[in-house]
């Protein structure tokens, strides 16, 4: 049989590891970051401009 201290370490780091798992979840799903355009004319202008200078 495993020692009380055993026991209490395996149980400590069980814990330790699951500590905040439903908002890490929260946030893999939602995202953690603020929402910004990706494609703005902008970004496509010089996107085709370093095109045409290659």
């Amino acid at each position: 049989m495993a020692s009380k201290t055993a026991l209490t370490t395996l149980r400590r780091e069980i814990r330790n590891k699951n500590a905040g798992r439903k908002a890490r979840n929260q946030r893999e799903n939602k995202g953690s970051t603020p929402v910004f355009p990706i494609h703005t004319a902008e970004a496509d202008a010089n996107e085709a401009a370093k095109k045409s200078a290659k």
